[in-house]
């Protein structure tokens, strides 16, 4: 049997391979170092697809990168090969390398499920150091570059420590530990019943009951119970409504881990929000996310506390040190040809780079940052903070849009999509088509105005757990009572699943928006918007909508078929807007079931049908399409998962999470519990 010969390499390749590929493994390393430092913030901001590709990449990389490096480091060692400075050279690489496993401080994890791995990482950490070690120790006795490199060696293994504590921190088992309360025993228990047993043997006066507070004739601008930091609530400026996030982040966190709320958070938040205008809730509902999304992402719980500045301060006097010691040394000790000069200059590199990146992290995350401002108690802060920290964007501020139409429409070219179908791989053409063709509109005062003017009503009538549940469970009900002819379109929202009715309203949205002018208070723009968000949702973000999906794939493809099918039928149908055109002359007199039995699931003609009706109505169509979109959202809202949300701010924010959150600040979430069901009261009695 002949030998194979393996494919002949140059021997020019090789040796190149051999100097560069360690070198280019750390400049690789370097850069990607740099830029997620400076990219991962914009990932609250921005939602570019591309973006969160480059850094997710990085993410990946910047592990794997460093580790490879340091295993060649300790290869080459072992094989005895390169001169005996080089040697050290090599160590003191191998030592810095751990630095960049450490990772900057902006980004610590890119998703959720990276902080279940901490356990993972704490393992990496013990090889990485040991490899470290190694490489160190095979130069131990001639390295005359040993207290520069130990002093890297610490300083990485300190940062590459914080790192996997921070995941530690923010897994789902150990956060949830740091959102529970002190634990409280309560008064001893031989004690209390000595007390409880003389208290049923005496007769004790109740004292006559106090009037009930009612808040008339009293001066709110006189009470300091009416005011934060001497203020009025309705007119907090940017810095206090900060601070009032930070208080609502300290208490709300635990609903991301499944925890209760007391009715006593419920109430003083509810009170809080129902006095602020749209634009100001939002507003801290926007820091307050950004809170989150630090919390769970970035190394901002370590490095700010006590022990953390310590660290820090010694890491950087480390790298520090280590620069002026390789100065020193490069310059007394070595002749200038015994070191490469590419290799001192990658060595100056990596420590000016690391002295840099720790300036910037000292001055972006722990001077002008958010904690600092939550930090400072005087007034200094306020004259003295740059204004651009409390007005810079924490979310992408957009949402994303999409319609049934358009999918119907865009099938360009249409062979690729018939040869998906044939391999099985037609959803993932659909999804990349609908990230090709998605839009975005942004998110205006107008819209956050009326979202929060609905929610509000909501709260109000909602005076107790109980309303407040019921108010959760309607999606579009609600909406509907309030015109005399909801017996008429009942059917829309009762008759289905939730899934099918959003499409429905959907296409009758769609339908009915081509078919009308703009209407005088912008709700036909508010709807328009509104609809091709849940539309999105539907289609790209299973995980937001998987409480609801059922049988939505069926109802989708079928509703998807029958209008594709439709269009085949009509000649020029050029665009959106003469694709709805023809569809509402069809002028639909009866449900598709009553004429087409229950074969097939499609809505399309039943969304032309609901078109009919709400024409019928006396009142504007646009006012009770835009209550039942809101209802929709915000039921949609407060049934996804709260960890499903907690993963939106490192994706650029989602208009449903906003909902969500604020849904809960306005008493109208699921997750309260009364405080009186589970305290213990000892009532005296006769």
């Amino acid at each position: 049997m002949m030998k194979t010969m393996p494919l002949p390499i140059p021997k020019n390749l090789i040796k190149i391979w051999d100097v560069w590929n360690l070198r280019g493994y750390i400049l690789l390393s370097l850069a990607i170092q740099v830029f997620l430092t400076f990219s991962a913030p914009f990932r609250q901001q921005c939602r570019s697809k591309l973006l969160l590709g480059l850094i997710w990449s990085a993410y990946l990389l910047s592990d794997w990168v460093a580790a490879v490096s340091i295993g060649i480091i300790a290869k080459s060692q072992t094989q005895n090969c390169g001169s005996r400075n080089n040697e050290d050279l090599l160590a003191f690489w191998a030592s810095f390398l751990l630095v960049h496993l450490g990772g900057p401080d902006t980004i610590t994890s890119f998703a959720l499920e990276d902080n279940e791995f901490w356990l993972r990482h704490l393992i990496q950490l013990i090889l990485q150091v040991l490899a470290a070690a190694f490489s160190f120790y095979m130069t131990l006795v001639e390295n005359r570059l040993w207290i520069p490199t130990i002093l890297v060696f610490v300083a990485g293994t300190i940062k590459f420590g914080e790192r996997t504590c921070c995941l530690y921190l923010a897994s789902l088992d150990h956060f949830g530990e740091t959102v529970l309360p002190k634990p409280e025993p309560g008064p001893d228990y031989e004690e209390a019943v000595d007390i409880y047993s003389t208290m049923r043997s005496v007769k004790v006066e109740m004292p006559p009951p106090r009037p009930l507070y009612t808040g008339k004739g009293i001066n709110h601008k006189k009470n300091p119970k009416f005011t934060v930091d001497g203020v009025p609530q309705e007119s907090l400026n940017d810095m206090q409504l900060l601070r009032e996030s930070y208080r609502f982040f300290e208490s709300f966190k635990g609903l991301i881990v499944g925890f209760l709320l007391s009715s006593k958070d419920r109430e003083r938040s509810r009170d809080f929000f129902l006095k602020r205008t749209p634009i100001s809730a939002f507003q801290l509902i926007e820091y307050e996310l950004s809170f989150m999304y630090e919390v769970l992402h970035t190394k901002v719980v370590v490095a700010r506390h006590k022990i953390g500045y310590l660290l820090r301060l010694f890491t950087f006097c480390s790298t520090i040190g280590a620069l002026i010691l390789f100065i020193l040394v490069e310059k007394d000790e070595f002749e200038k040809d015994e070191f490469g000069k590419f290799d001192i200059v990658l060595t100056f590199l990596l420590l000016g780079v690391a002295i840099v990146l720790d300036i910037l992290s000292v001055l972006l995350k722990l001077i002008f940052s958010d904690w600092t401002i939550i930090a400072l108690r005087n007034n200094w802060s306020q004259r003295y903070i740059p204004s651009w920290i409390l007005k810079r964007r924490r979310w992408s501020g957009s949402v994303s849009q999409y319609n049934m139409i358009r999918n119907c429409l865009d099938e360009r070219p249409e062979w690729v999509f018939t040869i998906g179908g044939y391999v099985g791989v037609r959803g993932i053409l659909d999804k990349i088509k609908v990230s090709f063709f998605s839009s975005s509109e942004k998110f205006t005062d107008e819209l956050k105005g009326f979202v929060f003017k609905q929610l509000r009503i909501k709260s109000l009538e909602a005076n107790n757990r109980r309303t407040a549940m019921e108010a959760c469970s309607q999606r579009g009900d609600w909406a509907l009572l309030l015109t005399s002819d909801y017996l008429n379109l009942k059917w829309s929202v009762g008759e289905y699943q939730y899934a099918e009715s959003v499409l429905l309203w959907h296409i009758a949205t769609e339908l009915y928006f081509a078919k009308t002018l703009e209407d005088a208070d912008g709700r036909r723009k508010i709807c328009k918007i509104l609809s091709d968000y849940m539309f999105y949702l539907l289609v790209m973000q299973h995980k937001m909508m998987a409480p609801f999906l059922g049988n939505w794939h069926i109802v989708f493809q079928d509703t998807r078929a029958e209008a594709k099918r439709f269009f085949s039928k009509q000649p020029l149908v050029s665009d959106h807007r003469n694709a709805c055109a023809k569809i509402t002359a069809v002028n639909a007199k009866f449900r598709s079931a009553a004429v087409k039995g229950s074969k097939s699931k499609s809505v399309l003609f039943d969304a032309c049908f609901l078109v009919g009706e709400l024409e019928k109505l006396e009142r504007d169509p646009w006012k009770l399409m835009s209550r039942v979109w809101v209802e929709l959202l915000s039921y949609a809202s407060i049934k996804c998962r709260p960890i499903v949300h907690a993963q939106q701010p490192s994706r650029g924010g989602e208009l449903l999470t906003f909902t969500w959150l604020l849904m809960y600040h306005l008493g109208l979430g699921t997750q309260f519990y009364e405080l009186e069901n589970h305290a213990g009261k000892m009532v005296p009695t006769k």
